[in-house]
């Protein structure tokens, strides 16, 4: 809280807290807390393999309208336990401050005791971490900058703030976009792994073991000269990122987006937030779901099945684990499809790619 000293707030908050019959010890609601980007391990390797369909169309409306189920604005977002058992009356509690001596967190790591699943958290810098259930923690930046890493399933979507650049990474493989480009690389569970690109020529694609890059074109399919980028380190970080406004100097901010944050839970138990504009969603089974301007950006994931999805203006990519693990990405008319055998690109009605025997096959 602006203007008041760290004993003055625990102590209100002591009070608060007695006066409601909860514990004395102070808890946290948003909290100011060392976070792990700003040093993190940007060459972290992710567990392999793995496929993906078209399982969220960009159009798709999904967050419930408050007409229909009014939001409830809190000055904080409380844990979400707290909110289960109040869901109806929506009391309001004092936020309370909590400084740890702690060092960065790992990207990993298990929230602390005194974080809480469905805590927001305003980190000392500079940003926001909204930890739910399933091991699924959202992190995000005063100008829109999203990452949601699920744990479980080590998985990671990340949108930078202008929306121009965005990642998922994925235990089937892993996808960058950045302005007009996308670069891919499809996981192989034999260590042959896949390489394609989108770009104004066309699709580029090779593989580990294959000698030549071929080009799909409007012209068919040739072999041509090309480079990819190397992508096994946590590019995520540098999208998260790059660009966003974050830092010491942006706390007070955070912590004014907390005060103005609004959740509420629907009928069925899916709760929701809205967080400095940013739209955000877990159903009972752990469905996570996030959109920003008006959906035109709209991330999901489920820890339940190892489901990813990514759609934004510049690229459509999903990703799946299990009986239909799949990887696939969309930009325009071009497409890249790889079920974890077959390797399929697609440009300008023309198809190529690389067959279960890993042979170069022109469709």
């Amino acid at each position: 809280m602006p203007g008041s000293s760290s004993i003055d707030l625990l102590k209100s908050i002591t009070k608060d807290q007695t006066d409601i019959g909860r514990p004395v010890r102070p808890r946290s609601v948003y909290t100011a807390y060392p976070y792990v980007d700003a040093g993190e391990n940007r060459t972290q390797r992710f567990a392999d393999q793995h496929k993906v369909y078209d399982i969220l169309p960009p159009s798709e409306q999904w967050m419930p309208s408050p007409s229909t189920s009014p939001p409830i604005t809190i000055s904080h977002l409380a844990l979400a336990q707290l909110w289960r058992q109040q869901a109806r009356n929506a009391k309001r509690l004092q936020p309370s401050c909590y400084l740890s001596d702690q060092g960065y967190m790992e990207n990993w790591r298990e929230p602390d005791a005194d974080v809480g699943i469905g805590a927001a958290v305003a980190t000392s810098h500079g940003t926001i971490s909204l930890w739910l259930r399933e091991r699924v923690r959202i992190d995000m930046t005063v100008d829109q900058a999203i990452r949601i890493i699920n744990r479980k399933n080590n998985i990671v979507l990340t949108l930078s703030s202008s929306g121009s650049t965005s990642s998922l990474i994925h235990p089937n493989g892993r996808v960058y976009q950045y302005g007009s480009r996308v670069e891919i690389m499809a996981n192989d569970p034999h260590g042959n792994n896949k390489y394609a690109k989108m770009w104004y020529k066309g699709v580029s694609f090779t593989s580990e073991k294959c000698a030549l890059v071929y080009l799909v074109d409007s012209g068919g399919t040739r072999s041509t000269a090309d480079n990819f980028l190397q992508m096994t380190q946590d590019f995520s970080v540098s999208v998260f990122y790059t660009g966003s406004r974050y830092g010491p100097s942006c706390s007070q901010e955070v912590i004014s987006v907390l005060q103005n944050g609004q959740y509420w839970m629907t009928d069925d138990l899916t709760q929701n937030w809205i967080i400095n504009g940013i739209r955000i969603s877990q159903t009972r089974d752990g469905l996570v779901r996030v959109a920003c301007n008006n959906n035109k950006y709209q991330l999901r994931t489920s820890p339940s099945n190892g489901n990813a999805s990514l759609s934004t203006p510049f690229v459509h990519c999903t990703a799946s684990m299990g009986q239909t693990s799949h990887l696939f990405v969309r930009r325009g008319e071009r497409r890249m499809h790889y079920d974890g055998s077959s390797f399929i690109v697609r440009n300008a009605g023309h198809s190529a790619g690389f067959d279960e025997k890993n042979q170069l096959k022109v469709y």
